[in-house]
């Protein structure tokens, strides 16, 4: 009876350990690396006066596990020189991205009070694997 009752614990536990399936998430060995680049381009009197590059410090960087949802499931913030890096991620497909800027101008060129921005995603999907790093390069964004 003893054994049995063993026997069957033992292979309730094999099934349990076969039938569990890791999904895109926290809690693996991967990681999606990379660097954010911001070219912010200035403007005079709604005309473009000159562009210039500088590194993403402080900018947040979002993520998206799987290819199900649309809504963000993490957000990091990059350092100093414009680096981010996701760890500790299960092996699947995830989606990263950050947003541009992007400068209109109204009607009015002489009253600028009809200028806007909108946000326009800068968009990687990328398929990540078993204990692997991801390297982005360089995310270019402009502002």
């Amino acid at each position: 009876m003893k054994r049995i009752s063993v026997l069957l614990t033992l292979v309730f536990v094999a099934l349990n350990f076969m039938s569990c399936k890791k999904y895109e998430g926290e809690g693996g060995r991967s990681k999606i690396t990379g660097k954010l680049t911001i070219n912010e381009k200035l403007y005079i009197n709604g005309a473009l006066s000159q562009t210039v590059s500088y590194p993403g410090a402080t900018e947040d960087v979002y993520i998206v596990y799987g290819t199900q949802d649309s809504i963000f499931d993490d957000k990091i913030e990059c350092n100093y020189d414009g680096s981010f890096s996701f760890n500790y991620l299960f092996p699947g497909t995830y989606t990263v991205f950050a947003y541009n800027e992007v400068f209109n101008t109204g009607n009015s060129i002489t009253n600028n009070d009809d200028d806007y921005y909108t946000k326009v995603p800068v968009k990687f999907t990328v398929e990540v694997g078993k204990n692997e790093t991801v390297d982005l390069g360089e995310i270019t964004v402009v502002r």
